[in-house]
């Protein structure tokens, strides 16, 4: 019997663009061990781990580490894995943010190029086309 090299051949991996997304601690453990982030894309709370806490930030030209707090604004990634699996909101890079509040990140935020067109814009049709 011949065989079949589909059989063996794992399924490919979902390619998945991480998302930042803004939110506010509201609330920590007292030993700082972990957290839960009031998100402005979600009615869920997302569950951060102080293992995934980055506070490193640049004020006046140095870099400065802050601890997380309540009330501390900050953009956080979430674990996509995770929540199609067991559906919970668990965040896996969580950082301060400078960003203004109520601002959501656009394609100018991006750290790659992103090409949008208005959706207002209408198609011109060229010129050399003959009119009917």
């Amino acid at each position: 019997m011949p065989r079949h090299d589909d059989e063996d051949t794992p399924p490919a991996k979902k390619f998945r663009i991480q998302r930042r997304r803004l939110g506010k601690i509201i609330q920590m453990r007292p030993d700082g061990s972990f957290g839960f982030i009031e998100a402005e894309d979600y009615r869920e709370d997302v569950f951060f781990h102080k293992d995934v806490w980055d506070g490193r930030v640049q004020r006046h030209g140095r870099e400065v580490r802050l601890l997380p707090e309540e009330g501390m604004w900050v953009e956080f990634e979430l674990d996509e894995v995770k929540f199609e699996v067991e559906k919970r909101l668990r965040a896996l890079v969580v950082r301060p943010t400078n960003r203004p509040i109520g601002r959501k990140l656009s394609g100018r935020d991006a750290t790659f190029k992103i090409i949008m067109h208005h959706p207002n814009a209408k198609r011109k049709r060229p010129t050399w086309r003959n009119k009917e």
